[in-house]
């Protein structure tokens, strides 16, 4: 006999209201995925409806004195109250205190529980296979936030932090593909190869293959724009979105291969690589030369390769200070 769960039983089980009888049947119908999926649904129904109520503690307190307090009782006696309800007052703080990090941490749970989150240190890079069959790269210093339920079936959103290669597959029911980014910009697919950066100080979208819609925030505008392929957009200050056409957009997919395409990349910009992609700060103390410019491409396993090749091949100068690296002329 098929297993009857209601969205009353399932609220009772989150109210900690159910029966022994009622916790087991709900654990055994959620062993199968198609029902475990609706639970986490109703679970996130249940949490918005019941908000956590924070009391106003010293408030509550004052009334129950007032209530209490007998009209002829001395001052003596008032005051050693007071100091009993603010004794009382701090435990109930101290409990509320206790009570809002458990919360939070039932959060993060759930934040885990719900997205499983695929992350690459400084200077790696990581494939990543979804279940809808699509492919990413993860760039150095990136992360990708993906449903653990539903994802393929019921929505194919993704969260990216950092930078990615996207190879999207298309689906029979042409399912959209959206990458939301946090960054006031989000792109949505239904199959092609593209590259997104979220980085503050690099944020773009790159086509190579298909058509992808971005849609952003231009100030309190929202708007979207329809890329083609060889379409490089970059997002500026105040959310504009800046379009324009190159021949090679698979460059700015290099990374995947170990390799650094510049293309008159100003050494302020390299430097900005440096920190994005492998942590380490670069200085450029001489204004002038901050604004040198970079043509070529350069392949490296690391830092320090990359590094190397490329003041080799500007005929520049570097040294090691602490944790810093500083490029300058050479003398």
């Amino acid at each position: 006999m098929k297993t009857q769960v209601t969205k009353e039983t399932l609220y009772n089980y989150f109210s900690g209201r159910a029966t022994v009888f009622q916790k087991q049947m709900i654990e055994d119908w959620a062993k199968d995925q198609q029902n475990r999926e609706l639970f986490y649904e109703y679970l996130a129904i249940w949490e918005r409806e019941h908000p956590q109520y924070v009391v106003d503690t010293d408030a509550a307190l004052e009334r129950h004195r007032l209530r209490m307090e007998p009209q002829n009782e001395n001052r003596v006696e008032t005051e050693e109250f007071i100091m009993v309800a603010r004794r009382i007052s701090s435990r109930f703080m101290m409990a509320a205190s206790i009570a809002f990090l458990v919360l939070l941490g039932g959060w993060v749970f759930r934040e885990n529980l719900l997205y499983k989150t695929h992350t690459t240190a400084y200077g790696q890079t990581r494939t990543l296979k979804l279940e809808d069959g699509s492919r990413v790269v993860l760039n150095a210093n990136s992360s990708l936030k993906v449903p653990r339920f539903g994802f393929g079936h019921r929505t194919r959103e993704v969260y990216l932090t950092g930078e990615a290669n996207f190879s999207v597959t298309h689906t029979v029911n042409h399912q959209k593909f959206v990458v939301k980014t946090g960054q006031e910009f989000d792109v949505v697919v239904l199959g092609t190869e593209f590259v997104v950066n979220t980085r503050p100080a690099a944020a773009k979208v790159v086509l190579n293959k298909g058509k992808v819609q971005l849609r952003y925030q231009e100030g309190n505008a929202q708007k979207q724009l329809t890329m083609k392929p060889g379409d490089l957009v970059t997002m500026e200050a105040g959310g504009k979105a800046r379009l324009r056409q190159i021949a090679k957009p698979q460059n700015y997919a290099a990374w995947q291969e170990h390799r650094f395409v510049f293309e008159e990349t100003t050494l302020k910009e390299v430097a900005q690589l440096f920190e994005d992609n492998f942590g380490i700060p670069v200085e450029i103390p001489e204004t002038e030369l901050a604004q040198w410019t970079l043509s070529g491409s350069f392949t490296a396993n690391n830092a320090e390769e990359l590094l190397e090749t490329l003041t080799e091949a500007a005929n520049l100068s570097y040294r090691k200070e602490e944790n810093k690296i500083i490029i300058t002329t050479n003398p």
